[in-house]
């Protein structure tokens, strides 16, 4: 062990304050405040990593809190999980819900229930989920897919494609808000929608698909199918649409 700042181990917790390096294992609880590093897999009931800190390797934990610059260089196996701040995860994120608040980066695809996003996520792979409720900005390198999807732009949103029951999109406004962010293009662009109830705003697609499909204000899309209704703001650009079957 290598390790400058102060080292605590009881109870079977772990708790790191300060700067330094030390080996994983199972624990109730892990605590990493400052810039501590754990060197390899970690298992415990509860995880909260905040400053600069690192795992290198998985998190395995009830609940995962994570905020400040923390970097966790494998997966995230864990029941409740919270991201504040900035933070990157290098592997998978699995969880049951899932909190962001500020800004972070998952590099191999996160699958769970429930995901509520206020600020901004970048994920590389697919975005698997029951729920998925957005207020701000994403960028999902694969599939979004979720039962129940609700999108509200603060900034500009990519997804390769979107998959849902209920795939709502709006662009969030407002006096003051409009004047905060005003230089943020405020548009979702997709390659595939496909849903049952979908409604858009400020969406650029080339392909929407689905059983009941609104087209608002702001919106281009090469082509639209679907099964029963179909509406179209004056507004927006549809290239082609057709029913069917």
């Amino acid at each position: 062990m290598d390790y400058k700042g102060e080292f605590v181990m009881a109870d079977n917790d772990l708790i790191l304050n300060g700067s330094g390096t030390v080996t994983g294992g199972s624990f109730q609880r892990v605590s990493i405040n400052g810039s501590g590093t754990i060197t390899s897999d970690v298992e415990c009931q509860v995880f909260e990593c905040n400053g600069s800190g690192r795992v290198k390797g998985d998190v395995m934990a009830q609940s995962c809190s994570i905020a400040g610059g923390a970097k966790i260089e494998g997966d995230i196996h864990a029941k409740e999980v919270k991201v504040h701040g900035s933070s990157t995860i290098e592997g998978k994120l699995l969880f049951l819900n899932l909190e962001v608040r500020g800004s972070t980066k998952v590099k191999k695809g996160l699958k769970g229930e429930s995901v509520s996003v206020e600020g901004s996520i970048k994920v590389n792979g697919d975005f698997e989920a029951e729920t998925a409720d957005f207020d701000g900005s994403f960028e999902i390198n694969g599939l979004l897919n979720a039962d129940r999807i609700d999108i509200g732009m603060h900034g500009r949103c990519y997804a390769q494609e979107i998959g849902g029951e209920t795939i709502k999109v709006k662009k969030k406004s407002g006096m003051l808000l409009d004047k905060l962010i005003k230089a943020f293009n405020r548009e979702l662009h997709c390659e595939l929608i496909e849903g049952d109830t979908i409604q858009l705003e400020y969406t650029t697609a080339k392909i929407v698909r689905g059983t009941n499909v609104y087209i608002g204000p702001g919106c281009e899309i090469d082509l639209i199918e679907y099964k029963n209704d179909l509406k179209i703001d004056n507004s927006a650009k549809v290239k082609e649409s057709k029913k069917v079957e």
